[in-house]
């Protein structure tokens, strides 16, 4: 019997949402369930969901909004009504092809030893433009190899485009929860594909919308996003050196310099009462006066610039 494969949408803006369970609804594996938990939002998500009579699809509405702050706490929610072999997380705003569960599926018969399954993902913006690409994966790699190639700016993923095993993530304690789920996807699949590395296919199966709503385009409570992301860099760290990766050795040199950019990003894009809080707590933020004043001429550069 071909196995049972869950969708899970945790849904909480509205605007894209039909196309996401209408790209559900349509895989050429039909034995599939769509999860679809409502976070609490004060959009019309009832509307939508009730125009469907799918009975593949389970609805639940959340007494409280858990994604604000905590994205991956919804995320286990969601993992939580699944009943599938498999677990797929599907953002509000992205897509399926038809045929992504069908060709993530066949990589489970491939590589019988894996829990994490991949596709190959294209970006569009609000409008359904294309405008990017992540680069692809070869069909098997290690952790390690994925890691390096992450922190060499080779790999990049978002959470929609994996095929778990649901039994392995439920065992693992579900997804890594970290504020605002700063870095909780890498870090779910690094300790997830640990043992058995992760498989993947080329194909573009995923599409994930950029759209200016993500919570990763906000630029609210950069401080906040800042520790989560100091957070989610010193759990990478444990995990290399636990493991006593080959790579250990280039690798956290290049862990280091990635986080050292992603800072600056971080404090680039925070207000200025955000910027005052790191400025003052500088250790409590893992900065240090040269990446503030780096910061404070790209700034300045910027401004100029406009």
């Amino acid at each position: 019997m071909e196995p049972l494969v869950t969708i899970a949408i945790p849904a909480y803006k509205a605007t894209y949402l039909r196309e996401s369970i209408a790209s559900a609804l349509a895989q050429t594996h039909t034995n599939i369930e769509v999860v679809i938990v409502n976070d609490h939002s004060p959009e019309d998500i009832d509307g939508i969901v009730n125009q469907y009579s799918d009975n593949r699809i389970h609805y639940f509405v959340n007494e409280h909004n858990l994604g604000a702050e905590d994205p991956a706490a919804n995320w286990n929610e969601c993992l939580h009504h699944a009943q599938g072999k498999y677990f797929c997380l599907l953002c509000d705003d992205d897509i399926y092809a038809p045929t992504f569960v069908e060709e993530l599926l066949q990589l489970t018969t491939q590589h019988p030893e894996c829990d994490v399954f991949r596709s190959g993902v294209r970006i569009i913006d609000a409008d359904g433009n294309e405008r990017d690409r992540f680069p692809s994966s070869p069909e098997w790699e290690s952790v390690e190899e994925y890691m390096w190639h992450v922190y060499r700016s080779i790999r990049r993923q978002t959470i929609s485009e994996f095929m778990l095993r649901r039994e392995a993530l439920e065992t693992m304690g579900g997804y890594v929860r970290l504020a605002y789920a700063w870095g909780s996807d890498y870090l779910t699949i690094y300790r997830l594909a640990l043992e058995h590395g992760i498989a993947s296919t080329t194909a573009r199966l995923t599409t994930f919308r950029d759209s200016g709503l993500n919570i990763s385009s906000d630029q609210k409570n950069m401080d906040d996003k800042l520790l989560a992301f100091n957070s989610y860099m010193q759990a990478t760290r444990d995990i290399i050196q636990e493991n006593s990766f080959t790579c250990q050795a280039q690798l956290l040199p290049f862990i280091d310099n990635y986080q050292r950019r992603a800072q600056v990003a971080h404090i680039l894009e925070a207000d200025n009462k955000a910027f005052f809080r790191i400025l003052a707590n500088q250790k409590l933020f893992g900065v240090n006066t040269r990446i503030i004043v780096h910061t404070l001429f790209k700034k300045l550069r910027n401004k100029l610039k406009r």
